[in-house]
């Protein structure tokens, strides 16, 4: 209709929810010293199986020089470890340490925290609404 406002981009929602994610984030590991992109690493090995580096830059999307870097720094904090893959030896597995196990959970339990509060009042049905809709940036 003439006059209305356009609804507003769906991207621009999810760019400022993804924000304001990180932002909360970064608040609650304030006092471990874990980056916002540390913590994205973190988050990913909290399984406790080995990555390579390949799939942790598929289950980011950083690029590799970005990735390095991050990875760089945790294994400097004692947090990781690199190991040459046997399977392939042009490629390394990075796994968690024992203080870098300590310190995912703190991750993971801080994005649980951030989740719970955004969720405080979402219905199930506009949760996997979001869920669709997000998925579909994945295609």
């Amino acid at each position: 209709m003439a006059g209305q406002d356009p609804a507003p981009l769906l991207v621009v929602a999810l760019q400022r929810a993804t924000h304001a994610a990180g932002v909360r984030l970064e608040a609650l590991l304030a006092d471990t010293g874990i980056s916002q992109g540390e913590a994205h690493v973190l988050a990913l090995l909290a399984d406790g199986a080995e990555h390579t580096v390949g799939e942790l830059q598929r289950g980011l999307g950083h690029r590799p020089s970005t990735l390095s870097g991050l990875l760089d720094r945790l294994e400097h904090r004692g947090l990781i470890r690199r190991a040459l893959n046997e399977a392939d030896r042009r490629s390394f597995l990075i796994s968690l340490t024992r203080s870098g196990r300590t310190a995912a959970r703190a991750v993971v339990e801080a994005l649980r925290v951030i989740e719970r509060e955004a969720l405080a009042g979402v219905t199930p049905r506009d949760r996997a609404g979001f869920v669709a809709v997000a998925g579909a940036f994945e295609s």
